[in-house]
Formats: C-alpha cells, structure tokens, sequence
C-alpha cells in the first residue's frame, strides 16, 4: 500500500459520525442546520457534543435557551440536508418552510424536533469550550425517540432500508446501509 502525505483537509480522514439536522428555539422562533462534526461523548447518562459556529443563526437560539435537538435524517432527505446546511436562517427563511421538514413537539425542551428524522435527541448543554468563532457543545440527552423500524433489542438495525447520511465535502456524502460483526482475534 503506498500511502500519500497531505496538508489540508485532514478531517476528512475521519468522519465525525453520521449528519444531524440541529434544531433549536424557543418557543416562538427556530431554525435548523446541518451538522457533520457531532459525536457522542458519553454513555451514562447520554452526552453528545456539536461544533458550532458562533456566527450560525440557530446559535444565537441554543445559547439563550440552552438546548437543542439533534434529528438523524435518512439518507432520502440528502437534499434537504444540503440545503439546510447552505441556506442562513440570517436571511428571514423559514428552512422548515422551505424545504419541506415538519416541526414537532419535543417532550423536554422549547425547541422543535424534525419529524422526517428517523431519530430525535432532545439536550440539554451541560459544558460550552471556547473554540474562538465556534464553540463545543457538550450536551446531555434528556429525551430520545427512535422509528422502531430501525432500532431492536437495543441495537440501531439496517434490516429495514436504514442509510445514515455521512458527510464528505461539498456536495459529497457516503451512506451506511449494514452493520457487520467483527470476531475477537485473541
């Protein structure tokens, strides 16, 4: 294997996990955004944590309320995604609006959670690290659903057409469509 040097785009090596639609409000107003650099940060309790731009609109929502919802759109929805990655809420757009995504009502926090995602985690921010223009999120999930199509026994489930969305630049994604069992080599 002949293996090349690089000096940018680095992250791209390794991917932060599957996209998010990242939903906040309060009450009255919301937006939603697309997430690559999302990961979870710890089983029990659950905590997730998102790299966020100070300069996003839907920040401005998160740090007065101090939530948000994290929603795992399908791979289907690969154009709203895109498009809620691109489009400012800055500008007066309703995204929900625009792009076709259905508000719901979350159990335990103000803001919206999209109804298309197949999966919904409604958190709580617990640690902000100071990243200069964008901030580390570090939240714990207070509520979360999932299609149970998708999830049994514990266990997220591809069986049923699951594909996970990952990002890989630009206009770039890859999809997860199975999950595999490795065996111990001990």
């Amino acid at each position: 294997m002949t293996k090349m040097k690089i000096h940018s785009n680095i992250h791209s090596l390794l991917n932060p996990g599957c996209v998010v639609w990242v939903s906040a409000g309060d009450g009255d107003n919301d937006s939603v955004f697309t997430v690559t650099w999302n990961m979870p940060v710890r089983r029990d309790p659950a905590m997730v944590a998102i790299e966020c731009s100070r300069n996003h609109h839907t920040y401005q929502f998160i740090r007065r309320s101090g939530e948000f919802a994290l929603n795992v759109p399908e791979a289907r929805h690969v154009n709203q995604v895109l498009a809620c990655g691109r489009v400012s809420g800055k500008t007066g757009v309703d995204k929900f609006e625009k792009f076709g995504l259905t508000r719901e009502s979350a159990e335990k926090i103000k803001a919206p959670l999209v109804g298309e995602a197949f999966a919904n985690l409604e958190c709580r921010i617990a640690h902000v690290v100071d990243m200069g223009s964008s901030a580390l999120l570090i939240a714990q999930v207070v509520s979360a659903r999932v299609d149970e199509r998708h999830f049994v026994d514990g266990k997220l489930v591809f069986d049923n057409g699951l594909e996970l969305l990952h990002h890989l630049g630009g206009d770039r994604f890859c999809v997860s469509t199975q999950s595999i069992v490795g065996a111990t080599m001990v």
